[in-house]
Formats: structure tokens, C-alpha cells, sequence
């Protein structure tokens, strides 16, 4: 029992140490991503009715509601997932989030996933062209949706059985982002290589995410364990959101 205690200890030891060294990596390259980018911002249009609704050809053209200064946005979603490491390895938060992993379940993942990732989604959407302040409104809480279903998840399990009620719902409304940027990137013109490489590096990778809750609750393997899941995600959010960051820079931020 002892020993159990003890190796269960050392790997929140190490767990801890690797959400700080997280944390450190992603607050740097928000950072960076803040005060070295250009000044490169993209607009959200909205198109208001002069007439009556029914009157389609009255509306007037796509006007400019305002604009999103992409450096800045990069860097929020890179800070805000630093916060989240900060957060679970804190004197005194760190044994709470322990705690939560014994019990299956990490809380603060979801929150902070529900916010950057949704950020994220927005920002390729706007690389293909959806600018209307309604779609970008609209794949926001759609992506903000699946990740609260992967939270409500969590919050439903039971010890001697999984509910996959909340999973499928969370694919299915995940699903409508992909979609509407599926729709965009159907049409002519050819969009640039780097945003190829941006869709398809995000898509694999946000699917993975939901490979990887699906391994946990299906208790396959290696994901028996609850903390190997955990480290997991670890893994894939600083891949996918350093992969998004350096691709954006490299390509259209970089003064």
C-alpha cells in the first residue's frame, strides 16, 4: 500500500514539474507571438437590412463591425493555456487538481479548452474566408459547445460504467465548424499552402483529442489510467496550439 502511495506521489511529482515546464513554454511563445508580430488585423462584416426583410436586393453591402488584430489573438489563446498549467501545478491548486485526476475528472481543462480552442477554430475560419460576424459567432459557440459536452462528460461518470451520451452530442455539434470551413475551401480561388497545412494539421489533431477521451473511457490499454489520458491532452494542446501559432507567424505575421 505504502508503495503505491509512493509511486503515485512520484508521478504527481512529475506531472507537476511538466505543467510548469508546459506553462513556461506556452507563456513564451505568447509572448513572443504579442510583441513580435506585425500589426496584421482581419475583419468581422456584418450586412444590415435598409428595407424590409422579405427585400433581399435592399440590403445593404458587407460593412466592417470591426477587427480582429491577429498577433493578439494568437498570443491569448497561447497565455490562456499557459494559465491552465500554471494553474493545476500551484502550491496548494496542484493537490486539488490531483485530487480531480483520481477521481477522473479535470475540470479546469475543459474551461480553458472551451475559450482557446474556440479562439483557435475562429482564426482558421477566417483564413478561409468566414468573416460574417454571425458565422464567426456561430462556429465559436459551436466549438465552445463541444468542449462543455466533453465536460458535462466527465461530470456523469460513473465508476463501473461509461455514458457516451455527452461524446457523441460534443462530435456531432464539432462537426458543424469543420463543415461550414469545408464549404470555404471548396470555392475558388485556391487558398495559400500554408492554410492547407493549418486545416489539416488541426483537423487530425482536434480529432485526436476525441481519440483520446474515447480511449480513456473505453479504459483501452495504456489509457486504464486516467493520468495517461491527462498527459496526453497535455501533449496534443501544446502541439496543436504551437503548430497554430508558428504556422500563422511564419507565414503572415513575421514583421
Amino acid at each position: 500500500m505504502g508503495g503505491h502511495a509512493s509511486r503515485d506521489h512520484g508521478r504527481y511529482r512529475r506531472l507537476r514539474g511538466f505543467n510548469l515546464a508546459v506553462g513556461l513554454l506556452l507563456a513564451v511563445e505568447g509572448g513572443w507571438m504579442w510583441a513580435a508580430s506585425s500589426d496584421l488585423s482581419l475583419p468581422i462584416t456584418a450586412s444590415y437590412l435598409t428595407a424590409d426583410p422579405v427585400t433581399l436586393r435592399d440590403a445593404t453591402l458587407p460593412e466592417v463591425a470591426f477587427r480582429i488584430a491577429v498577433g493578439p489573438a494568437v498570443a491569448v489563446f497561447l497565455l490562456l493555456a499557459a494559465l491552465d498549467h500554471f494553474v493545476t501545478a500551484a502550491p496548494g491548486a496542484h493537490r486539488w487538481y490531483e485530487r480531480n485526476l483520481d477521481r477522473r475528472v479535470n475540470y479546469v481543462r475543459w474551461i480553458e479548452y472551451s475559450v482557446s480552442a474556440s479562439i483557435m477554430i475562429v482564426l482558421i475560419g477566417l483564413f478561409v474566408g468566414i468573416r460574417d460576424i454571425a458565422a464567426v459567432v456561430g462556429i465559436f459557440a459551436a466549438n465552445t459547445a463541444m468542449i462543455l459536452f466533453g465536460l458535462l462528460m466527465e461530470r456523469q461518470q460513473t465508476p463501473d460504467r461509461a455514458d457516451w451520451a455527452a461524446f457523441w452530442f460534443g462530435s456531432l455539434v464539432g462537426l458543424a465548424p469543420w463543415l461550414a470551413i469545408a464549404v470555404y475551401v471548396a470555392q475558388p480561388p485556391r487558398i495559400p499552402g500554408f492554410v492547407w497545412a493549418i486545416i489539416i494539421v488541426q483537423l487530425v489533431l482536434f480529432a485526436t483529442f476525441a481519440v483520446n477521451m474515447a480511449l480513456q473511457y473505453a479504459r483501452i490499454g495504456r489509457w486504464r489510467d486516467y493520468r495517461f489520458g491527462e498527459v496526453s491532452y497535455i501533449v496534443l494542446s501544446l502541439v496543436a496550439k504551437s503548430a497554430l501559432a508558428w504556422l500563422i507567424y511564419a507565414n503572415v505575421l513575421r514583421s
